[in-house]
């Protein structure tokens, strides 16, 4: 809703602003004044709510902006109001609150016209991961160990699907938007309010990351915005070294060895032929072709076991497509967790 005055001489905020969150909402009103000499470039004006935990300095803007509203770029004063979609910063520390009034060129530069700072911190509260937060990157699977994840939101509010991420930055993350590698992922489900998961650790499949990288793991929630960020660790990538090449003599030598070794090894063999057959194969962390060899396995029953990751307990592999439950008592016994 937007009520138009008669025409002023000067571009700003008016005494009357505020804003009020509802859950993935907020609702933001405000009186401005629009200047008609400042309306001849042509700019885009907007309405902006900004939170910071390190404050503001001037008319600077600082931090994450939680949300926005286009203005109509009418000369006069009038008072906006509006419900819109919120995107809060990550985490619960205290943040400082601001309301901006900007106008962007055609050149994407955005100028503040008039900033005013909210006296009371505000704090959001977000599912949040708790304790040693560990990720460690190994043969294309990433282990994931957290000590808990937690919502400090009331008991009736369910939070929207959880999601942990790990990506591979060019520095630390510290809030807001963010470009870089995607490294891992799996989906969480939904967490009460008053709820906590202990002793969360996963094993995903995981692509190469960069051993200069700043790893981040980031613990997201689904909203009608799509996922947001609700806490994050940055943490030291942990790639693990490859190891050295045997020089040429020991190559050598270890090569006029070998029959010995071939020779007993066939003997072993024929004494138990089942041995090298009884070791189980992973769910969570073996290759679709590891997986593929089980026998009873289909390579498209190997491949959906991978891609419908990971699993709490064994029977839970019957999701994968193709895999059946009677399929899963014949090769059960070949398969952990």
């Amino acid at each position: 809703m937007t009520n138009y005055s008669a025409s002023i001489e000067t571009t700003g905020l008016g005494l009357n602003h505020g804003y009020c969150l509802d859950g993935d909402f907020v609702h933001l009103n405000a009186d401005v004044s629009l200047a008609e000499a400042d309306l001849a470039d042509g700019c885009q004006w907007a309405l902006q709510l900004w939170a910071s935990a390190t404050g503001f300095d001037g008319c600077a803007l600082n931090g994450v902006k939680v949300a926005e509203l286009a203005l109509q770029p009418t000369p006069g004063s009038f008072n906006v109001a509006a419900c819109v979609t919120a995107l809060p910063p990550a985490g619960c520390a205290p943040q400082v609150m601001a309301m901006a009034l900007v106008a962007q060129g055609a050149d994407g530069q955005v100028r503040v016209r008039d900033l005013s700072v909210y006296p009371t911190a505000q704090t959001f509260f977000h599912p949040l991961m708790h304790g040693a937060v560990a990720c460690q990157l190994k043969d294309g699977v990433a282990d994931i160990a957290i000590e808990s994840i937690a919502s400090p939101r009331s008991p009736e509010n369910l939070s929207g699907t959880l999601a942990l991420e790990v990506w591979a930055l060019a520095a630390p993350y510290a809030g807001g938007s963010w470009v870089g590698t995607p490294v891992a992922s799996l989906v969480l489900g939904n967490l009460a309010g008053g709820s906590t998961w202990n002793d969360c650790h996963y094993s995903v499949p995981a692509v190469t990351a960069n051993p200069d990288a700043a790893l981040t793991v980031m613990l997201r929630e689904w909203t009608p915005a799509g996922y947001l960020t609700r806490d994050y660790r940055n943490l030291p990538a942990t790639v693990p070294v490859e190891p050295v090449v045997p020089v040429a003599k020991p190559a050598k030598e270890a090569k006029k060895a070998a029959p010995k070794v071939e020779k007993k090894a066939a003997k072993k063999a024929s004494a138990k032929p089942v041995a090298a057959k009884s070791e189980a194969v992973s769910v969570n962390s073996a290759s679709a072709a590891e997986l593929a060899a089980v026998k009873g396995l289909s390579k498209a029953v190997a491949e959906a076991i991978v891609a419908a990751r990971p699993y709490a307990k064994l029977d839970e592999v019957v999701r994968a497509k193709g895999m059946g439950a009677k399929l899963l008592e014949k090769v059960g016994k070949l398969l952990k967790i």
